[in-house]
C-alpha cells in the first residue's frame, strides 16, 4: 500500500483562524487598558487567561503542516509546527523493514492527535518525536491508520 498526502490547505485555514483569535485576544487586552477603566480585576484576569490559553493551545496542540509519503520500502514524513515562532522544518525518513511500529494517536476532538513512529536504528530502538496531526482531516487520518496497521504488521 502506498500513501501520499499533505494538509497544506487545511493547515493554512487553521493557522489563519488561530492567528485571528490570538489577535482578537490581544486587541481586547489593549482596549481594556486604553479605553476602559475597570475596577474589577476579574475581566482583566479573564482576558489574560484567555490569551495564554490560546497561545498554549496553538503551540502544543499538535497543529502541524504535514507531508506523508509511504510505500512498501520507506516512510517519509516532513512536518513543521504552525506556531509562527521557533518554527523548524523536520523530517523522518525510515525504511519499512526498520520500523517496529507506527501508531496514530487520537486526540481530544481536533486537538492532540499525533503520529508515533518507533524503529530500530543501529540495533537500538528509537522513538521519533511525535508528529502533530491536529490539522489533518479525518479522511487522511483514516488513510494513515490503514497504512500504520499494514506497516506495523510487517
Amino acid at each position: 500500500m502506498t500513501i501520499k498526502f499533505d494538509n497544506k490547505n487545511r493547515a493554512k485555514r487553521i493557522s489563519t483562524t488561530l492567528r485571528i483569535i490570538v489577535m482578537i485576544a490581544i486587541v481586547a487586552i489593549g482596549a481594556n487598558y486604553l479605553w476602559f477603566e475597570t475596577r474589577d480585576k476579574t475581566i482583566e484576569m479573564l482576558l489574560w487567561i484567555f490569551l495564554i490559553a490560546i497561545v498554549v493551545l496553538y503551540y502544543i496542540g499538535g497543529f502541524c503542516y504535514v507531508e506523508v509519503e509511504g510505500d512498501q520500502s520507506k516512510l517519509d514524513v516532513k512536518y513543521y509546527n504552525l506556531f509562527p515562532f521557533w518554527r523548524e522544518y523536520k523530517r523522518i525518513m525510515i525504511p519499512v523493514d526498520r520500523i517496529k511500529y507506527v501508531k496514530v494517536r487520537g486526540g481530544l476532538g481536533i486537538v492532540g492527535a499525533g503520529l508515533l513512529i518507533c524503529g530500530r536504528i543501529k540495533g537500538r530502538i528509537a522513538m521519533f518525536p511525535t508528529v502533530g496531526l491536529s490539522a489533518v482531516d479525518k479522511k487522511q487520518l483514516i488513510e494513515l491508520r490503514r497504512y500504520a496497521a499494514i506497516v506495523s504488521k510487517a
